[in-house]
């Protein structure tokens, strides 16, 4: 190799390791404990019987009658499938009632109106990580997903938590079975993971 092909080689390998200008380090923010949330299925025989309750948006219109378990477990994810194939989110409460919106967003909405994506968005306590932030759990990365993919470690807090302090809820797809592919490296729901913010600022719904 002659001296002008080591300096080339020698700065295209400089280039490689150096972070461009402005990148900002990785910071950690502590342990976390990590659970799992998800779209919640009205088709699902658990929720099976007859209609008694009704979902409400945010002007008492009556978007549908379901079961009160289903209701029960539509406050608690966040959203939900009814049976006609609609999609339902979480809105508010009014007079004390949670009141909820239809969406057609595949999976529901977080609280900052981004779309749900499976094993990409985490709800958070907004004092511990900054909503919009991108987030980094090291354990977590090489898990196998449903379709094949790799996961590689990353998140985006775009939804708040109905928790507080050092908790990362991430939201996955096929119920309850889908937090399998963190499972199967050894982090089930209550386990401990090190978080890292790699960005703090406000992101796009798109992460």
């Amino acid at each position: 190799m002659t001296s002008l092909g080591r300096v080339t080689a020698a700065a295209a390998i400089a280039l490689i390791l150096v972070p461009p200008a402005g990148a900002v380090e990785p910071k950690r923010v502590g342990r976390a404990v990590i659970t799992f949330y998800w779209t919640v299925d009205e088709s699902n025989p658990w929720y099976a019987g007859k209609g008694s309750v009704p979902l409400r948006d945010a002007r008492g219109n009556t978007i549908a009658t379901t079961t009160r378990r289903f209701r029960t477990a539509l406050v608690m994810e966040g959203s939900g499938r009814l049976r006609d194939g609609r999609v339902v989110t979480y809105n508010r409460k009014v007079d004390g009632e949670h009141r909820f919106r239809v969406t057609k967003a595949k999976h529901g909405l977080t609280v900052t109106g981004c779309g749900l994506v499976p094993y990409r968005t985490v709800a958070v306590d907004p004092k511990f990580i900054r909503l919009g932030s991108k987030i980094s759990i090291p354990q977590l990365k090489g898990a196998v997903l449903p379709d094949g993919s790799v996961h590689d470690g990353i998140f985006v807090a775009t939804d708040k938590g109905h928790f507080r302090g050092a908790h990362v809820d991430i939201f996955v797809d096929g119920g309850s079975k889908g937090s399998r592919p963190f499972a199967l490296r050894g982090y089930r729901s209550r386990s401990r993971v090190n978080v890292y913010v790699l960005d703090a600022g406000t992101r796009s719904c798109s992460g």
